[in-house]
């Protein structure tokens, strides 16, 4: 039969204080010892796990930013190919009316027949950036073309940047009584374009612009009329649709 053997600890404090005598079983200490031994077994076996477990949140920390970064890729490649696409219609577009037949032969005064002459001639001969194939700004188009109004009106914000679309010299900077602030640009052979309804000019008369280059800030509007671009064509001496030559936003 397992005898039951106790364990005294005397403690003896300093200076002649009273003596006091503690007894403990055995088999407590016994099993305190295996649960310090069972402690120490596990212990390496835990700080194992906290790692593993620390290094799997870092790992599926960085897995969410390849995952953000990757939907960030997407979308520009998504972008890019919206941008493509775009292209690929103006070059269908371009193609078009560089096949035309017989309309790239005719002399360069405009008719009935033909009145875009001068803009094919310059697309056959490369000169694109002279062509207003370029929309001056991004928006519906509040009002179209019209014997009555032969010129478009596209809604846009206030403040927004209105582009040149097409290269050329600036022929007229200044205030209109029914434009406000207008800018007209000339790219040459009879080819004009005017941009009305603004706050603020960016060019002078005299200027040289680029396809693309911010001309003029867009106005707010004045009593009902909404902020829009006042935006018109002429060539050879006449009124065109901004419609017919535009290829790309």
């Amino acid at each position: 039969m397992f005898k039951r053997n106790n364990i005294t600890v005397i403690v003896v404090p300093e200076k002649g204080r009273k003596t006091f005598e503690f007894k403990i079983s055995s088999m407590y200490v016994w099993l305190l010892g295996l649960c310090c031994v069972a402690l120490l077994a596990f212990l390496p076996a835990g700080l194992s796990f906290y790692l593993d477990k620390r290094e799997l949140t870092q790992q599926a920390a960085q897995l969410e930013q390849d995952k953000a970064l990757l939907l960030e890729q997407v979308g520009q490649i998504e972008r890019l190919e919206e941008i493509l696409a775009r292209l690929t219609r103006g070059n269908d577009q371009l193609r078009t009316i560089l096949g035309q037949p017989g309309a790239l032969d005719v002399a360069t005064q405009p008719s009935e027949d033909a009145p875009y002459i001068s803009a094919m001639q310059r697309l056959r001969w490369g000169h694109v950036h002279t062509v207003p194939t370029l929309w001056p700004l991004r928006g519906p188009v509040l009002r179209p073309f019209s014997e009555e109004h032969p010129s478009v009106v596209i809604a846009a914000a206030a403040g927004s940047l209105v582009q040149a679309s097409a290269a050329g010299q600036v022929l007229q900077a200044g205030y209109d009584a029914d434009l406000g602030y207008v800018v007209t640009v000339d790219h040459g052979n009879g080819l004009l374009t005017q941009y009305g309804y603004n706050a603020w000019l960016l060019v002078d008369v005299g200027d040289y612009v680029l396809k693309g280059q911010a001309i003029a800030l867009l106005d707010e509007g004045r009593g009902s009329r909404r902020p829009g671009l006042h935006y018109a064509v002429q060539e050879g001496g006449r009124f065109r649709d901004p419609s017919r030559y535009r290829l790309w936003k």
